[in-house]
């Protein structure tokens, strides 16, 4: 099983906990928060995971780290009910919308949608199974 893990404002102690007992494990950093981490994410393979806050225009530094992550440590998530994408700031979210998001995403790394949500689709299958 893989290690799904939300942190907020404890990066240090995360990053630290998972050195010590996750060294084997498939972790998938949900709700990614740590653009300033992307580096060590990728040296460790932890795969950082968006949601909707990606789209927002104050967020440049997770819009960065979205387009450094490499292809294959690469996922979206709505985190419904918080979180709604762009346009649909505000609003409680849904499942259903992870559309913007991924299609955010993919804009920023210069894919089309059906590229980045095979791609997507792919890493998922990986981590949670077909």
């Amino acid at each position: 099983m893989p290690v799904v893990i939300h942190t907020r404002a404890a990066e240090d102690d995360t990053f630290a906990m998972l050195a010590e007992h996750a060294a084997q494990a498939t972790v998938v950093l949900h709700c990614f928060s740590a653009p300033d981490r992307v580096e060590e994410c990728v040296q460790r393979g932890y795969f950082c995971s968006f949601a909707g806050n990606v789209t927002y225009k104050n967020a440049e530094a997770l819009q960065a780290a979205a387009r450094e992550v490499p292809d294959h440590l690469l996922l979206v998530e709505t985190d419904s009910p918080y979180l709604a994408p762009v346009p649909l700031r505000g609003k409680p979210n849904e499942p259903a919308n992870v559309v913007h998001t991924a299609e955010f995403v993919a804009g920023l790394r210069g894919l089309s949608y059906d590229e980045f949500d095979a791609l997507v689709e792919s890493n998922a299958a990986r981590v949670f199974g077909p």
